[in-house]
């Protein structure tokens, strides 16, 4: 790019979001002719089947079932005003770099939620997340028992159980990472030192990150939101959910989501076309007005191509 603030912004969003590192975007997406912006796929469902025959008989016929499906991309960012006062009075300061630093921070904790959370259902501004795709798929695992880390008896005792459900979900998606909280990355870790395995390694950016068996653990962080006056921090993917399951109710659990990274048939994300998923608007402090304004801005949306390539495993007990 020739956009200098364009790029350190999509480098910094790059920075500190694991996510956005790895996910592929389909940049393919124009109105047309109206004011909706849709990206169209087809999702693989089931696969074509084979079958031996006998001399004199036919073939079951039987065919890969697909599905055409659409999502709408969504716009999320904000906007932050500034003095042109107090840019002037800066020195070492940069107090447009730190809204906009902060702007960016905040986009990608909504991101992060909504790639989880989203519920267009409930908020038509956002699109749906994993947790409300994948309810009721085959690669939604779990949902009939608990499985107790809680304590560290209770994890030594169910260590293989746990690595064993973990590793099956992984395998059945071909997943290329966990999404997760951190608590429950730590867990993790816990059983795989009880297991013997090594879980940390380094990526490009000279970060130090968990791996389990060669698959990414992304810790999604916390989104935040502002009440009476005070910052309120809730995990994107949560440590305290409370379900029934089975006859009895339970609290302390989390999920845990695998996703294989595929722009073609696996998960990834849709943009305009173009090179700029992300837009900056910066303020002009040569023009009239005293109080200038400037937004970071994303157009996007998440999208499953293939079902057997996410996965959900419920109600790990972590608490």
């Amino acid at each position: 790019m020739d956009d200098k603030v364009a790029q350190q912004v999509v480098d910094t969003f790059i920075r500190h979001s694991q996510i956005l590192e790895l996910l592929p975007f389909d940049n393919c997406v124009s109105p047309g002719g109206g004011s909706t912006l849709v990206y169209g796929y087809v999702q693989k469902l089931l696969p074509s089947l084979a079958s031996f025959r006998a001399l004199n008989s036919e073939y079951s016929p039987s065919e890969a079932t697909v599905e055409k499906k659409s999502v709408e991309l969504k716009i999320f960012g904000g906007k932050f005003q500034i003095d042109r006062v107090v840019r002037q009075a800066e020195s070492r300061y940069d107090n447009m770099q730190f809204q906009i630093d902060e702007k960016i921070l905040a986009a990608i904790s909504l991101f992060h939620n909504t790639l989880i959370n989203g519920d267009s259902a409930s908020d038509s501004s956002a699109f749906d997340g994993l947790d409300k795709t994948l309810a009721g798929m085959s690669t939604e695992y779990g949902t009939d028992k608990v499985i107790d880390l809680s304590t560290m008896e209770k994890l030594k005792a169910n260590a293989d159980e746990f690595y064993e459900s973990l590793t099956r979900m992984m395998n059945d998606t071909a997943a290329d990472a966990l999404l997760l909280n951190g608590y429950t990355m730590t867990k993790i870790q816990t059983v795989a030192r009880v297991l013997g395995y090594k879980t940390e390694s380094e990526e490009a950016f000279g970060r130090r990150v968990m791996t389990l068996d060669g698959k990414r653990m992304i810790d999604l962080g916390n989104h935040y939101a502002v009440s009476g006056g005070k910052a309120v921090a809730n995990p994107v993917v949560s440590a305290s959910l409370k379900r029934t399951v089975g006859s009895s109710e339970v609290t302390g659990l989390t999920d845990i989501y695998a996703v294989k990274f595929d722009a073609n048939d696996g998960f990834l994300g849709a943009t305009l076309s173009g090179n700029n998923a992300i837009s900056t608007y910066l303020p002009d402090f040569n023009a009239p007005g005293a109080v200038k304004e400037g937004e970071v801005e994303m157009v996007g949306a998440s999208v499953l191509k293939n079902t057997q390539h996410a996965g959900v495993l419920r109600n790990i007990k972590v608490a």
